[in-house]
């Protein structure tokens, strides 16, 4: 059984999908198998870092949530360091994208450390 498609709210001058009752099962499939996963994750404990490393070292991206790690600015520092040298060895990328995130990449991949505008 087909489940309907998200409702789309009219505001004004703008559209917007309500994804308050869409999960991921429901998602359709693009397409043929893709070459790279782009996983999100709250990294909560220095031992996360070993998923990281294998998910770079399988060539997928990964956001990364360290808001439960402000508090702890020693281990914080110790991840990120970690992870630095996991994408060295990988010749990935590691971005801050906000004071909470970061996108690790892993080869091939850069991330562009300024916001795209519209060109002129």
């Amino acid at each position: 059984m087909a489940s309907a498609p998200p409702q789309i709210r009219r505001i004004p001058d703008e559209q917007f999908f309500d994804l308050r009752n869409w999960s991921a099962d429901k998602a359709e499939d693009y397409g043929g198998k893709a070459s790279m996963v782009v996983h999100t994750m709250v990294l909560t404990k220095p031992e996360q870092v070993n998923l990281i490393s294998t998910e770079l070292h399988d060539g997928n991206m990964i956001l990364i949530d360290f808001t439960p790690l402000l508090s702890d600015q020693e281990s914080l520092h110790k991840i990120l360091a970690e992870l630095e040298r996991t994408v060295a060895d990988v010749d990935g990328d590691l971005v801050g994208v906000s004071q909470k995130w970061i996108i690790v990449a892993p080869s091939g991949i850069r991330v562009s450390r300024e916001k795209l505008r519209k060109k002129n």
